[in-house]
């Protein structure tokens, strides 16, 4: 397939897990020898790794997902480098997309990461007119786009992977230790700090915690508009001694090589890749009965799973679990033997797939 050449449109400037999957994504396209190419804008965190990678980043200051400079450069660009067709990363991206596409007679591929219907007439429009196949990466966002009229002939299931080797050559963690001073048991969750990652409810669930483990501690990962929020309600909550609030960190790997028990308590979550991370890492998982997450946690046999929005039944799972190592022990190596069915290779050919899929149509 080196044939391939593939324009692939991001448009956000930080780096969340849909960032993580699009470079592993351009990692593995790279090993198979197709031939990528990427826009984004100025700086962003995906467009300097991707420039790491040896591809060709073209940086494009987006003012709107109807920026018609914007589309222009685009249409240039995929002329310019032979482009077979485009891949759309991002909401605003799969306008871009759509319409540069359509102008220059390209075919449409969107990846769709969130559980929530797309929203107004133009997102809805888009879905229908714009694309040619949409990537779901769960069962749960591939029911979504059926029911808000998407023919099921133009959506594939292609999962979400995580990557084991950044995990394999994590460094010594001692020095978290130093730096923190944890107490014992250690309950951790990395999310960005945003509304449908339900870290309110984690924290409102961590007092019946400390009940029973009073000398457990709680990191909470990440960065986000919800900060300074979570911190209020933390010290309402009188447990700003046991919550470490740690901001945006780089070494996820020997953060998790810490955790008793990693929570996430998304309310929703198209799939929750970090899951798949913690499970590798053998470390039990407790999240919730939320969007794509029943796809990557096997409730009962890799972790426990609650209804969202539920403090009560978080804590209840939490100190069930700290109860009962044996429980914990079963769940880490079956986490650690499941997660193998997402590796980076299925979701790379996986994707491949709807390429060639495309790129033959288009041929014929």
């Amino acid at each position: 397939m080196n044939y391939l050449r593939i324009l692939h449109l991001h448009t956000e400037y930080g780096w969340r897990g849909g960032e993580n999957q699009v470079y592993l994504l351009l990692k593995g396209l790279k090993e198979k020898g197709v031939k990528s190419f990427l826009i984004s804008p100025p700086e962003s965190t995906l467009g300097k790794r991707a420039k790491e990678l040896g591809i060709q980043v073209k940086e494009i200051n987006f003012k709107s997902e109807l920026d018609l400079v914007a589309i222009n450069v685009i249409v240039k660009w995929i002329r310019e480098k032979k482009i077979d067709l485009l891949h759309a990363h991002t909401s605003h991206a799969h306008s871009l997309a759509g319409l540069a596409g359509r102008i220059a007679g390209r075919k449409i591929v969107v990846t769709r990461r969130v559980d929530f219907p797309p929203r107004g007439m133009l997102s809805r429009w888009k879905y229908r007119r714009l694309v040619d196949i949409i990537i779901a990466i769960s069962h749960a966002i591939e029911k979504i786009l059926k029911d808000i009229g998407i023919p099921e002939e133009r959506i594939r299931y292609v999962p979400s992977a995580f990557d084991p080797d950044r995990l394999e050559k994590r460094g010594n963690n001692s020095y978290l230790y130093r730096e923190f001073s944890p107490g014992h048991p250690v309950i951790g969750t990395i999310a960005y700090l945003t509304d449908h990652k339900g870290h309110i409810y984690l924290l409102r669930a961590i007092p019946a915690i400390l009940k029973e483990f009073p000398q457990a501690t709680f990191f909470v990962v990440g960065k986000g508009e919800l900060g300074n929020h979570l911190k209020k309600e933390a010290k309402k909550l009188g447990i700003t001694e046991q919550v470490i609030f740690t901001g945006f960190r780089e070494d996820i790997p020997e953060i998790l090589s810490i955790l008793d028990v990693f929570v996430l308590p998304s309310h929703m979550e198209g799939l929750g890749s970090i899951l798949l991370e913690a499970q590798y890492m053998g470390i039990p998982v407790v999240s919730t009965l939320a969007g794509g997450i029943p796809e990557v946690v096997r409730d009962g046999e890799t972790g426990i799973l609650v209804p969202p929005r539920d403090p009560e039944a978080l804590s209840g799972a939490v100190i069930k679990l700290l109860k009962d190592k044996t429980k914990m022990a079963g769940f880490s190596l079956a986490g650690k033997k499941w997660v193998q069915n997402f590796l980076p290779e299925r979701m790379v050919e996986g994707t491949l797939a709807v390429y060639r899929e495309l790129v033959d149509k288009g041929a014929g």
